[in-house]
């Protein structure tokens, strides 16, 4: 069984992103994303798990129990956005998390 942070890892490196990258999306720091991955930090925030799973394009449940979560069971409307948002470059990706942040 793995880690939370293990699975971390495995998403961000899926993706093609620096852990630099992840925290930037995340509102942490580098420093906080690599103690994750390596076990020092084993629990978090609701809060931080959730930008977390934002950046890496998948949902907090999916980061903790370690499951594969379908895209297809995701609500139709989410997943138009999803989809929408996996085909913006990284900095239009920014714009568009603080857009919905704006929105809240």
């Amino acid at each position: 069984m793995t880690h939370l942070g293990e699975r971390i890892r495995a998403r961000r490196q899926e993706l093609g992103l620096s852990q630099g990258r992840l925290a930037q999306m995340a509102e942490v720091t580098a420093s906080a994303v690599s103690q994750i991955e390596s076990g020092a930090i084993r629990t978090l925030k609701n809060d931080t798990l959730a930008r977390l799973a934002v950046g890496l394009q998948t949902t907090a449940l999916e980061l903790m129990a370690d499951l594969h979560v379908e895209a297809a069971t995701l609500p139709s409307d989410e997943q138009r956005l999803l989809d929408c948002y996996r085909k913006l470059q990284p900095p239009l990706q920014d714009i568009a998390l603080k857009l919905i942040k704006a929105l809240q």
